[in-house]
């Protein structure tokens, strides 16, 4: 693909080639570059990347096997310590066919998170016809078709956790949608096994591998797997299932090659290397590329690709069938350096997370807890290449989402999942709540966290403290800012800046500059107990009709970073 800045070539018009030349000596000369910081749609909203036909893309095949040695053995993905290549100017991950802002966006409304992705208000899959058994994946379950063509996937909970997997799949899948991501419609619904159908044509599989007619007995099979309630009904999960033509799944390294759309390195994006935290703070460990899945849309000559996360049964202490086994968020399936602890010490190593404490008044809860987490130590079932290249910065944007559930939000996502055990929804809420106050913890103050600088047509300034704001630090000593004129012509700054020292989140432009069409500021935070806080926030404001609009946002890496060179340009232009 093209580099950031290879699409701004062309777009100096009217002006002689001689002229054109001379200039390019004298700003080489001087050190400068000549190639403007921002373009007029700076920062971009949508990254188009559905413009190409990808009707050629085939399946991508894959199992849980393959995908754990792939791995933990062989490292896979780029590993350098670059920034995210996927967003605008102001540091945000623009709308895609991966990620669309929502909680992101602006305050979303209780409920609206609560709905997730659900256009019902509620489901009813009695009588609708069993077309074929379910083929993959552990829980027991089958498809059915509704009046209207569409196929769910109907999956039950076991006998020994009923409600664990069908509560911990919609809240999770609810968290997800707000975050941002592509997700499922998925019901709990309540299924009368006396209004079972069988589709004539439905088949399925035996165990020689025949395929042939589904019958009632294989459905009574698969229901002496599932949690029966005391009315005599089952509880279920019916998921709809998305639009399109399935290809596969996405893997978070590399791009797919068959899909001349996907262009930024997996590694690299910054809404799969966020992931990390919101899997953290869910336990989701399961987060892996077998999870995903692609999805073909679109009328033949112009189909593109939609990326879904989907399966969140192994969340919320929920292992799917089983309650989740305490090592998991702790260490991945094979990790070296405990393992080797336990085999030479002959076993009397003893992990951390061996001794840790559970709720267990609720069958439906699984394995969930708040007082040991550590975000940062946090490992999903086997390393993760995208999680393995969080940066600050891109930890910063995830804990800000997170930082946007308010208590209330969470405690009404989590009444969807229909707890009937005594306090089980007020554990899984309290519970998601303290691991949401660690995760901003770990991850609003690892950066100066300043957010949303506004310059108003006035010249008044202000902008957010995020840590403060979300209560996981003290107000800060003081920021010290610095203002420059800013030539976009020339992606540099003029004259000697004009520096001023505040106390609270809020100052002014100083008059001298106020008729200018661009001005930086760069913010340095003091505070006693976070020293990286220092490193400045550069700001970029540009002049517009009413006022002014922020048009760039960048944050310092810390020194051990690679990354030096502040970007000219929002790097998702690079198609």
């Amino acid at each position: 693909s093209l580099g950031p800045q290879a699409d701004r070539g062309g777009r100096a018009r009217g002006a002689g080639i001689a002229l054109v030349v001379g200039v390019v000596l004298l700003v080489s000369a001087a050190g400068q570059s000549v190639t403007p910081r921002f373009l007029p749609d700076d920062p971009i909203a949508i990254d188009d990347d559905r413009a190409l036909d990808a009707g050629a893309v085939r399946p991508i095949e894959g199992s849980n096997g393959y995908d754990f040695a792939e791995h933990t053995f062989f490292g896979r993905g780029d590993r350098r310590a670059v920034a995210a290549v996927n967003v605008n100017t102001i540091g945000e991950v623009p709308d895609s066919s991966w990620f669309a802002n929502r909680i992101g966006r602006g305050a979303m409304a209780v409920d609206e998170i609560a709905r997730g992705p659900n256009q019902l208000e509620s489901l009813t899959i009695d009588g609708w016809p069993i077309v074929q058994e379910k083929s993959t994946g552990i829980t027991p379950g089958y498809r059915v078709r509704a009046p209207d063509g569409r196929l769910y996937q109907v999956k039950f909970d076991p006998p020994e956790h009923p409600e664990m997997g069908s509560a911990a799949e919609v809240i999770g899948a609810a968290i997800y949608h707000a975050l941002g991501y592509n997700v499922v419609q998925g019901y709990i619904v309540d299924l009368d096994p006396t209004k079972l159908v069988i589709d004539p044509k439905a088949t399925t599989v035996d165990m020689s591998g025949r395929r042939r007619a589904l019958r009632r007995s294989d459905i009574d099979r698969i229901l002496k797997r599932a949690a029966r309630q005391p009315n005599g009904t089952y509880r279920a999960l019916a998921s709809r299932f998305a639009d399109g033509r399935p290809v596969g799944y996405f893997k978070y390294y590399g791009t797919r090659p068959d899909d001349p759309n996907d262009v930024h390195p997996h590694e690299h994006r910054r809404e799969l290397r966020g992931n990390r935290v919101f899997a953290a703070w869910l336990n989701h460990d399961d987060s892996r590329g077998i999870n995903t899945l692609d999805m073909l849309e679109g009328e033949k000559g112009r189909q593109a690709i939609r990326h879904y996360m989907f399966d969140f049964g192994s969340t919320l202490g929920s292992g799917s069938t089983v309650a989740q086994v305490p090592r998991a968020g702790n260490e991945y399936i094979l990790e070296w350096g405990p393992a080797l602890k336990t085999l030479f010490t002959f076993g009397l190593h003893v992990r951390p997370w061996i001794m840790t404490d559970y709720w267990e008044d609720a069958v439906a809860v699984g394995r969930f807890e708040a007082k040991a987490f550590d975000p940062i130590r946090w490992r999903p079932e086997y390393p993760n290449p995208a999680f393995d290249n969080l940066q600050p910065d891109d930890a910063f944007w995830a804990a800000a989402l997170v930082a946007r559930f308010s208590d209330q939000a969470i405690r009404a996502v989590v009444a969807k999942g229909r707890y009937s055990e005594p306090g089980a929804a007020e554990h899984v809420a309290s519970t998601l709540i303290a691991r949401r106050d660690k995760v901003l913890r770990a991850w609003l103050t690892g950066v100066n966290p300043i957010a949303s600088p506004r310059l108003a047509a006035d010249g008044t300034l202000t902008f957010d403290n995020a840590a403060v704001s979300a209560g996981v630090a003290s107000p800060a000593a003081s920021y010290a800012l610095a203002w420059s004129v800013f030539d976009n012509a020339t992606a540099s700054v003029v004259g000697e800046p004009i520096d001023a020292q505040v106390t609270e989140p809020r100052s002014s432009l100083p008059t001298s500059l106020r008729e200018r069409s661009y001005v930086a500021l760069t913010i340095r935070t003091e505070h006693a107990d976070f020293p990286a806080w220092r490193r400045p926030v550069l700001i970029h404001f540009r002049r517009v009709v009413d006022g002014w609009q922020l048009v760039g946002l960048h944050r310092a890496p810390p020194e051990t970073d690679s990354r030096s060179e502040i970007p000219k340009s929002g790097a998702v232009r690079a198609r």
